[in-house]
């Protein structure tokens, strides 16, 4: 038994001055491994020893916040963000990274904030102007919005995301010329989208241009055929167009948009059988 403690003992000690001989960029870079590879709650292990061999070490703070965020631990995100940004306050990344946290836990004038520092260090970052002016169209500053938009398309016109931001808040500011402009333009840069297809639907619909309307509702119901709304865009360019015999293919699009579960299909139902019976 005393032979046992003794073997037991000398072990220990090993393992103690093995660990102890680790170094923090030792731990560093098996968390750097681990988040390459989506072990993220290792990599956090792995990036809180590093910490604890070097509390200021700047990058560990990063990546453990980079890894936090792929867990949905977007408070702790925040924390390690935050730490990183007092030891390095002029990355813009760090604020981006930070920013897209609090958009998650709906802090939304924090994440603008901190979108706005991002631009600050690194003015003509894409992304974050497209992210910038995503939640200043969701806060309804359309012309804010707009503005980032259009700054994101002068630095990538190729890239559909921009494009269809700038349609969409041409759109919901009633510039219908140039949101069916820029709708067009979305498909041309990637004709697999659904959702321009829709807008550009709408602005025909509102155009009387029927024909046309229906050219792009259906292409938005073949590439996705689960969203209630292109039902009911295509009810009603069936119902009001000149052709009476299509009244029928519209109530039935309006039942598949009611089997979704659509409140307005509801109303919509409703509205036309009470017309039907004044008639």
């Amino acid at each position: 038994m005393k032979k046992f403690v003794i073997v037991f003992l000398i072990l220990f000690s090993t393992f103690k001055i093995a660990n102890a001989q680790k170094t923090y960029e030792y731990y560093f870079n098996n968390g750097q491994v681990n988040l390459d590879t989506g072990n993220y709650t290792l990599a956090i292990a792995y990036y809180d020893s590093s910490l604890k061999k070097n509390p200021k070490h700047a990058n560990s703070y990063f990546n453990r916040g980079l890894a936090k965020s792929m867990i949905d631990d977007y408070q702790g995100t925040i924390v390690d963000f935050t730490k990183y940004i007092s030891i390095v306050p002029y990355d813009g990344d760090a604020y981006a990274q930070r920013g897209d946290a609090k958009k998650y836990i709906k802090d939304t004038l924090g994440c603008i904030r901190d979108y706005d520092s991002s631009l600050f260090f690194k003015p003509n970052n894409y992304d974050i102007h497209v992210s910038r002016g995503r939640m200043l169209w969701a806060m309804g500053l359309m012309e804010l919005s707009q503005k980032d938009m259009n700054y994101a398309v002068l630095l990538d016109s190729t890239n559909m995301d921009a494009v269809y931001f700038k349609a969409i808040t041409h759109y919901y500011m009633d510039q219908q010329d140039s949101a069916l402009k820029y709708f067009n333009k979305a498909i041309v840069i990637d004709s697999l989208a659904e959702r321009p297809y829709y807008f550009c639907a709408k602005l025909k619909y509102f155009k009387k241009n029927y024909d046309e309307a229906l050219k792009d509702i259906n292409n938005a119901i073949r590439l996705y055929s689960k969203d209630p709304d292109f039902f009911i865009a295509r009810a009603k360019i069936y119902m009001f167009n000149d052709n009476e015999y299509d009244d029928d293919l519209g109530e039935e699009d309006l039942y598949t948009a009611l089997n979704m579960g659509s409140e307005e299909a509801k109303q919509l139902l409703d509205e036309y059988y009470s017309e039907e019976e004044e008639n």
